[in-house]
C-alpha cells in the first residue's frame, strides 16, 4: 500500500450547514398515509402489476416497501412478487403504484422545504431526497445548530403530510449524504451529523466500501485490484497512482475519502451530453415476435414525440432487450443491447424503422420481459438534412404527418389517435398512456399532458 502523497487542509475547505433529507420509504409511506395508517408500523409494499386475484402471486416488481415489510419479509426495494411469502399474509397490504399521488406529495414536501431556504439553497436530488443549505437560515428560525433546524423541518413535514423524514447533516453535500445513508437511517431520532472532525472515526470506518457514495460493484472490483478494500485504504493510497489508474474518477474518489466536496447546493449541473429514452418492464413474458414488434414501434413513436417536443433530433439510437427472469440464450446472455448511427431525425417512422432493424437482426425467439430505447448525440432541430434516397416531398410529407399527430394528441390526448397496431394483442401504448414514469399515473411526452401541465393542477 502506498502512503498518501496529498494532504487536505480542512480550514481552507467549504464549511456549511448542509442537510440531506430523505422521505422514509416514500412511495410506501404515501400509500400508508392515504389509508390513515402509520408508515412505520404497517406492512405494505407498492408492487407493479399485482394480481386482482389474491390467490395469484402477480408478476410485478416491488417498487417500495415499508420498514416493517422489509423487516418481516427480508425484502428490499429491488425485490419481486416471488420474494414475498405466498399465500400473502393477511396483514400485508399490496398497493399498485399511483405515481401522480407520489409526485403531488413530492411537490408538497419540497414546497415545505422552501419555507426554510430560498431557491438558491435547495437542490432536489431525487423524488425522495433533497439537499438544503441552511447556513443562513439558522438565525432566522432561532436555531443555534443545524441539528435543531433539522428537527423543526422533520416536525413540519410530518404534521402537514404524515411523512417521516431522515436527515444527514454535514459541512458539505457529500458528508451530509454519507451521514444520511450510513447513520441517520439507523438512529431513533432519524438524524445524524458528520463533520470534517468525524472523517477518521466515521467515514473511514464505513463497513462496506460500496456503502460509500459513488462506489458500485464494478468500481469496487477495480479498487480491490489495486489493493484498496476499505475507505481508510482509499484515503491512504498514493493519489498520483490512483489518478493514473482511474483518471478523474480516481482523483474524485480520493478527495471524497477525505470528506472533501467543493460543490454547492445551488450549483447548476450541465451534463456533457444529453440523451433521451424510455424503458418498460412488460406486464408479462412476450414470446411472440409480432407482439414485440408492436411494442418496439410504440416506443420509437414515444421517444420521437418527446424529441419533437424538445425541438431535438438524434443521430444515435440504441435498443435494449432484457429476457425473462431465468432465461439465457445460446450465447449465455440474459439480453442484448445494440446501437446504430443514423441521419439526424425526430421522425417517428425513421426512428421506429431503425429500432426494428436492430430487433430483426438480433431477435431469435427469445422470451422478453424488458425493453429500453435510448436516443443520444442530440442536436437542436434547425434544418432538415436530406439524403440521396429521399425526395424533398417525402420529407415534407413525413414532417407534416408528425406535426398533425402531435397537435391532435396534445389537444385531445394520446388515446384519441393511435396506430392501428396498438389495438392488437401485445400493444402497450394505450395502457401506458395513463402512466407516470412507467407506473400508474400518466405518460410524459406522448399524452396530452406533460409534467408542466400537471404542476399547474
Amino acid at each position: 500500500m502506498y502512503e498518501s502523497s496529498l494532504i487536505f487542509d480542512y480550514s481552507k475547505e467549504p464549511s456549511r450547514d448542509v442537510l440531506c433529507i430523505d422521505c422514509k420509504s416514500f412511495y410506501a409511506s404515501c400509500e400508508a398515509v392515504e389509508r390513515n395508517l402509520n408508515p412505520l408500523t404497517v406492512k405494505l409494499v407498492v408492487m407493479s402489476y399485482p394480481s386482482d386475484n389474491t390467490q395469484e402471486r402477480g408478476s410485478g416488481l416491488i417498487l417500495a416497501s415499508s420498514p416493517e415489510a422489509k423487516k418481516a419479509y427480508n425484502i428490499s426495494n429491488v425485490s419481486r412478487a416471488r420474494d414475498l411469502p405466498f399465500p400473502y399474509p393477511d396483514d400485508l397490504i399490496i398497493a399498485p403504484p399511483r405515481m401522480n399521488l407520489y409526485m403531488k406529495k413530492h411537490r408538497q414536501i419540497n414546497a415545505i422545504f422552501r419555507t426554510f431556504v430560498d431557491d438558491q439553497n435547495i437542490s432536489v436530488y431525487s423524488v425522495d431526497e433533497t439537499f438544503l443549505d441552511v447556513t443562513d437560515s439558522l438565525a432566522y428560525f432561532g436555531c443555534n445548530t443545524a441539528f435543531e433546524l433539522a428537527r423543526l423541518i422533520q416536525i413540519k413535514v410530518f404534521e402537514e403530510t404524515g411523512i417521516y423524514t431522515t436527515i444527514g447533516i454535514g459541512d458539505n453535500p457529500l458528508l451530509a449524504k454519507l451521514a444520511l445513508d450510513n447513520e441517520s437511517k439507523h438512529n431513533k431520532n432519524m438524524k445524524a451529523e458528520w463533520r470534517y472532525d468525524d472523517v477518521q472515526n466515521k467515514l473511514w470506518n464505513i463497513q462496506d466500501i460500496t456503502d460509500f457514495w459513488g462506489i458500485g460493484s464494478r468500481t469496487k472490483k477495480r479498487l480491490n485490484a489495486m489493493g484498496i478494500y476499505t475507505i481508510r485504504d482509499l484515503a491512504h493510497t498514493n493519489y498520483y497512482k490512483l489518478k493514473k489508474e482511474m483518471g478523474v474518477i480516481g482523483a474524485q474518489l480520493y478527495a471524497h475519502a477525505w470528506g472533501i466536496d467543493r460543490t454547492f447546493v445551488g450549483e447548476t449541473y450541465l451534463p456533457k451530453s444529453k440523451s433521451l429514452g424510455n424503458s418498460q418492464v412488460l406486464n408479462r413474458d412476450y414470446k411472440n415476435k409480432d407482439e414485440l414488434e408492436i411494442v418496439v414501434r410504440e416506443m420509437g413513436d414515444q421517444v420521437a414525440t418527446r424529441l419533437r417536443k424538445e425541438n431535438k433530433k438524434t443521430r444515435s439510437i440504441s435498443l435494449w432487450i432484457g429476457y425473462s427472469m431465468g432465461y439465457i440464450d445460446t450465447y449465455g446472455k440474459t439480453g442484448f443491447s445494440k446501437q446504430v448511427t443514423i441521419e439526424a431525425t425526430n421522425s417517428s417512422k425513421r426512428i421506429s424503422d431503425a429500432l426494428l432493424e436492430i430487433f430483426y437482426e438480433y431477435y431469435d425467439v427469445q422470451i422478453v420481459r424488458n425493453i429500453g430505447v435510448t436516443c443520444s448525440k442530440l442536436e437542436t432541430s434547425v434544418q432538415t438534412q436530406l439524403n440521396l434516397f429521399e425526395t424533398i416531398d417525402e420529407v415534407d410529407k413525413d414532417d407534416d404527418f408528425n406535426e398533425v399527430i402531435d397537435s391532435i394528441r396534445k389537444k385531445h390526448g394520446f388515446t384519441k389517435l393511435v396506430y392501428a397496431s396498438s389495438m392488437l394483442k401485445g400493444g402497450r401504448a394505450i395502457e401506458r398512456s395513463s402512466l407516470v414514469g412507467g407506473h400508474a399515473g400518466g405518460l410524459s411526452g406522448i399524452d396530452g399532458k406533460d409534467e408542466d401541465d400537471e404542476k399547474k393542477n
